[in-house]
């Protein structure tokens, strides 16, 4: 608008001057020559003319700057949008239990906690790497009776830590490299699996989080894996720190979105089962070591299809493995065995219901806190986006080793709050 106003303004001088020019020659001519007079205001108004131009660009130039600013701005936030993610998740949980003991009496107990806390940040870094870090706080003051007050209140711990080297649209093979959870089974459950409730018989028994190195190939639905850390459970009487423990799993996972069906199933196996952190926690708690490692296979399959699913898992210890008190002999632990079946249905009625039923039990594993059978009932009732209510109700059988302390069966109800964001 300026400039518009200062262009008429200086091309009205301009014409009031060659008018005053022309309507008075008279005295023009008595003051020199009139061609020379209108060459210096041609002259005149070409400079004001150049003097414009420089002031229009400098005001072009001051607009442009905030624009570039803001573009800048854009581009960097833009670029962390792509390329860097967080994630989290919140639960909260209630439960109750009563626990009748074998030789007369019972225990009641009940409490509300935060029963997990997780937070994660990704980023892909290029093409060809990712980073991803999860940290995770654990409360499960709700679980303690339950399991001999093994694990206890945490901080916020890095739960893992992972660098990933891969391209799909290159080439189907994978490296990672840090701390994770080796893939040994696929803890497959519709039940809230945390501690501050009750966690699946088959996490217990094989979750193994170490810092390892994996590589493995992903085809058509086909995954294969291998990897290898040094655990944190020493054979008896070994004097060496080394890394010789290692794992293998194949799965095979297909999706078909016409029939709304998906269907799982894998195998697994590892060198030293009895670095599991439930087993190596045990150990711990109870001052035992172990002759030799205990190596374990794992097998696992999930089928769904129109809202109905069924899961099956099971683990064992393959060898027979012998525990120590202080250096001296303590017992055998025989072929320990795990096994966890699960089916149910997903309702749609105001948003999803799922409602899912589940038969588990173990072999030889009272001396880890694991009942003979269990049966359960649970509804994961989603209330919100993202948002997700659990009731359910568990039934526990434990085998009699002949000690009063033991359990002999044991009622829990419990209820869970999980957002995810």
């Amino acid at each position: 608008m300026y400039l518009k106003t200062w262009k008429a303004l200086l091309l009205g001088l301009c014409v009031a001057a060659i008018g005053m020019v022309f309507c008075a020659p008279n005295s023009l001519a008595g003051e020199g020559n009139l061609d020379q007079q209108v060459q210096e205001l041609i002259e005149q108004n070409q400079a004001l003319t150049d003097r414009l131009m420089q002031v229009e660009h400098q005001l072009s130039g001051m607009k442009a700057a905030p624009e570039t600013e803001h573009a800048g701005a854009k581009s960097v936030l833009g670029h962390i949008e792509d390329t860097i993610h967080i994630h989290g998740l919140l639960e909260f949980g209630a439960a109750y239990h009563s626990t009748d003991m074998n030789h007369g009496g019972y225990r009641q107990d009940s409490d509300l906690s935060m029963t997990s806390v997780e937070i994660g940040i990704g980023a892909q870094v290029n093409d060809w790497v990712s980073a991803e870090t999860i940290l995770m706080y654990e409360d499960p003051s709700g679980a303690i009776d339950l399991y001999d007050g093994i694990r206890e209140e945490t901080n916020f711990d890095v739960e893992e830590a992972i660098i990933t080297i891969a391209n799909k649209e290159v080439t189907p093979a994978f490296l990672k490299a840090g701390k994770m959870y080796v893939p040994f089974g696929a803890y497959l459950t519709h039940f809230p699996d945390d501690m501050g409730i009750d966690s699946p018989l088959t996490l217990l028994m094989g979750e193994t989080n170490e810092k390892a190195l994996l590589i493995g190939a992903e085809y058509a639905g086909m995954t294969f894996s291998g990897y290898v850390f040094n655990g944190d459970v020493e054979e008896m009487g070994g004097g060496d720190n080394v890394i010789e423990s290692y794992g293998f799993d194949a799965n095979y996972a297909y999706e078909c979105e016409d029939n709304d069906m998906d269907l799982l199933v894998g195998a697994s196996y590892i060198s030293n089962l009895t670095d599991s952190d439930w087993i190596e926690e045990s150990l711990h708690h109870h001052n035992l070591e172990i002759e030799d490692y205990g190596d374990g296979a794992a097998a696992y399959f999930h089928i769904g299809c129109q809202g109905i699913f069924f899961d099956a898992e099971y683990m064992t210890l393959l060898d027979s493995v012998e525990v120590y008190a202080g250096g001296l002999h303590e017992g055998k632990v025989n072929n320990a065995e795990v096994w966890n079946f699960e089916m149910g249905y997903n309702y749609n009625w105001w948003r999803n219901l799922e409602i899912a039923l589940q038969y588990a039990g173990s072999n030889d594993c009272y001396h880890l806190g694991f009942p003979r059978d269990r049966y359960g009932i649970n509804f994961n009732q989603e209330v919100f986006d993202n948002t997700i209510l659990s009731v359910g109700y568990l039934y526990d059988e434990y085998d009699d080793d002949g000690t009063d302390e033991e359990r002999n069966q044991r009622d829990l109800v419990f209820g869970q709050l999980a957002v995810r964001f």
